[in-house]
């Protein structure tokens, strides 16, 4: 029988790993998107600007306080 703590602490370091996958993916889609920006003849100063922002979460904060700002 799993105890209760180890199993929250399971989860939580699940959602750190998967927090960190998605940090990962959200910039590789930040390169594609500046990419595509550059292939398509937009100047340099506007591909380089960020599209999203992502606040860091503490692992068990609970909650969604992540911020997200879209042009």
């Amino acid at each position: 029988m799993t105890n209760i703590y180890d199993a929250i602490k399971e989860k939580e370091n699940q959602i750190a790993i998967f927090q960190a996958q998605i940090s990962g993916l959200q910039a590789e889609i930040e390169a594609l998107r500046v990419a595509a920006r550059i292939l398509e003849g937009g100047n340099a100063a506007e591909a380089a600007r960020p599209v999203a922002v992502q606040t860091p979460v503490a692992v068990g904060g609970g909650g969604d306080k992540n911020k997200r700002v879209w042009p």
